[in-house]
């Protein structure tokens, strides 16, 4: 059976268009036409039918769909396989990771972890925290680092490394020596805070936030890049993880600022796995080594 039939029909069953499909895959419409007849020769039925410009599947394309698509992933990963047999890897590990930990704390530990260990290929997957979990139970990924813990039956969590909150705001163009001091109660008074950029510790900030300073304006910004960008071109002020704020207080894009009018939290990173392999267990021991 023709693999580039079965990968136009595929295709086309998912645009449901034979033009959509062949500027997809940078085919002639008339070479798809081709393609969906000559594997309707094989398989001996009609796999679409007309739906005025359209087509949908028939009862036997729908039967058909996931024996096609398992066959295309599985030419795919053996192409995979051997695309990482030749780059010198003959083992593979696939972590779930927050995009938090993924644009902090990951960067540095997967440069090392690559050089200690080169024939291990690692892949990477970034997903939301409260996905991490299911995509374990689902063996779509070996590892996970996530920021909440998981709630899937037999996951484990294992907390490790504590990430103190920190407030920000907008770099106010004065030195730490001549300008005077800033205060939470100043910005809760006349700036947007700007929340929910972290799965954790939201819910429990703006209460206590909200016994303090009445009328507190907010806005919801749910990616910390985001916020952190948006606290540069002085649209608000947060709270942010220090490991997320770190490189940008350094280099003077916004401030932090010490407050002792609330208690400020700290967030946790899990290690998320369901059963250790040989390389998880390696890279579950490598990263307690690096962040303790």
């Amino acid at each position: 059976m023709n693999l580039n039939w079965l990968k136009t029909f595929v295709t086309a069953a998912s645009y449901e268009n034979f033009r959509e499909t062949s500027e997809k895959l940078y085919l002639a419409q008339p070479t798809v036409t081709v393609h969906i007849q000559q594997l309707e020769k094989q398989i001996g039925s009609k796999l679409f039918m007309k739906s005025g410009r359209r087509v949908m599947l028939s009862e036997a394309g729908r039967q058909f769909l996931p024996h096609a698509r398992e066959l295309v992933e599985q030419y795919e990963t053996s192409l995979r396989h051997m695309n990482g047999w030749r780059q010198g890897y003959h083992r593979k590990l696939t972590i779930a990771v927050s995009p938090l930990i993924a644009a902090t704390v990951l960067p540095n530990v997967l440069q090392q972890f690559m050089k200690a260990y080169p024939s291990i290929e690692v892949v990477v997957k970034v997903s939301e925290s409260n996905e991490i979990g299911e995509m374990i139970t689902k063996n779509d990924a070996d590892f996970g680092l996530s920021r909440m813990k998981s709630l899937q039956a037999y996951v484990k969590n294992e907390q490790i490394g504590a990430d103190p909150i920190v407030l920000v705001v907008p770099h106010d163009g004065g030195d730490a020596e001549t300008s005077l001091p800033l205060s939470l109660s100043e910005f809760c008074l006349r700036s947007t805070l700007l929340t929910h950029n972290h799965p954790d510790y939201w819910e429990d900030l703006l209460v206590e936030l909200r016994s303090k300073y009445d009328g507190v304006r907010t806005m919801v910004v749910s990616q910390v890049h985001i916020t952190k960008r948006f606290i540069e071109e002085g649209l608000g002020f947060s709270f942010l993880p220090w490991s997320s704020v770190r490189r940008e207080v350094f280099e003077g894009r916004i401030l932090q600022v010490d407050t002792e009018e609330i208690k400020l939290p700290e967030v946790q990173t899990y290690m998320v796995y369901q059963h250790l392999s040989e390389e998880t267990e390696i890279f579950k021991q490598f990263i307690e080594k690096s962040m303790n």
